[in-house]
Formats: C-alpha cells, sequence, structure tokens
C-alpha cells in the first residue's frame, strides 16, 4: 500500500478540487431572478398543455370512437415531485454542508453536515424522479399509442420538469457565493 499525498484529505470525495464562483451582489440578484423566470416559464409550459387537453376534440373525419387524449393527474406527479425537490433543495442552508464547525474530537463530521447532505440527497432525488416520470408518461402515453396530434402535453411536461432542474442549478450556483449579508471581522 502507497503512502498517500501529502494534499490527500480521506474526507474528500474527488482527488480534484472543483472551481469556486465567485458570486458579487449583483450576479446573485441576476442569478436568482433568472431562476425565478425559468421557474415560471415551466410551470407556464404545463398549464398551457393542460388548458389545451381540457379543449382537445377529436379531428371532424374521426370515426366515432375516436376519443380524445386528455392530461391526468398521471401527467401533474412529475411535476409535484421537481416542484417538492426544488422547494427542498433551495430551502437547505448550504452552510450545514461544509461541517467545518461541527466536527467531533476525532475529526470526522458531525451529525449537522450529513443531515444536510441526506436532505440534499432527497431534494435532488426527487427532481431526478420528476423528470424521470415525465419521460416515462411520454414514452407510455403518447409515443407508444402513437397519439401524433397530442406529443406536446406530454413534452411539455418533460420540459417543465427539466427546466425546474436547470433552475434549481442556476439558483445553487448563484447563491453559493458568497452572501451579500456575511461579515467580515477581523481584529
Amino acid at each position: 500500500m502507497s503512502i498517500p499525498h501529502a494534499s490527500y484529505d480521506p474526507r474528500r470525495v474527488f482527488r480534484f478540487s472543483l472551481p469556486k464562483f465567485e458570486v458579487g451582489p449583483k450576479t446573485r440578484a441576476i442569478g436568482t431572478y433568472l431562476s425565478g423566470g425559468l421557474f415560471a416559464l415551466s410551470y407556464f409550459l404545463l398549464f398551457d398543455a393542460a388548458t389545451l387537453s381540457s379543449h382537445a376534440t377529436p379531428p371532424p373525419d374521426a370515426p366515432y370512437d375516436v376519443v380524445p387524449v386528455h392530461m391526468s393527474f398521471v401527467d401533474w406527479v412529475p411535476a409535484i415531485c421537481s416542484t417538492l425537490g426544488f422547494l427542498v433543495t433551495s430551502l437547505l442552508d448550504k452552510s450545514h454542508l461544509q461541517s467545518a464547525f461541527a466536527q467531533d474530537a476525532w475529526g470526522s463530521e458531525g451529525p449537522a453536515a450529513w443531515r444536510a447532505r441526506v436532505v440534499l440527497f432527497l431534494g435532488v432525488a426527487l427532481m431526478a424522479g420528476g423528470l424521470a416520470g415525465s419521460l416515462t408518461v411520454l414514452i407510455l402515453k403518447y409515443i407508444i399509442p402513437d397519439y401524433t396530434g397530442y406529443i406536446y402535453y406530454g413534452g411539455a411536461n418533460v420540459a417543465m420538469n427539466g427546466g425546474i432542474m436547470i433552475s434549481a442549478m442556476v439558483l445553487w450556483i448563484s447563491q453559493s457565493g458568497s452572501d451579500e449579508y456575511e461579515y467580515q471581522l477581523t481584529v
């Protein structure tokens, strides 16, 4: 067994450090507004598809046994999961993830860091599950039965869940820099 390098830290997950984004107060505000705009645009797509779905009628030359496809509760479940995941990740206090203040006597991380990481994992898993669920609904409900005129409903659902994930990433990056309310006191 070889001796680890002097800069090796067994608590790290990756051998290389990821770049840290320096975010100023204007960039932080712009990122927050951009994230909110993406969130609103994502929900607009889903509401637009639901509105079109509620007014869908079969074509005039279709036989009488053709029933138009409407969005149901199954289409809304991925949106609910992604929204809950967005709320969980955006309400998490990011200072608990870096547990410099919560180490025990042996140098291992305290329970605050692990709880924060578990909550972050659950939030990201909810968003990923929402995106996977919307892809499943698109494939099983709109593509396989060959509803060519109704694929927009499933596509809007996938775009909505992808938009919420991108919105969460933009919000996380814009708020991960130095806090504008953080004060540096030196003597």
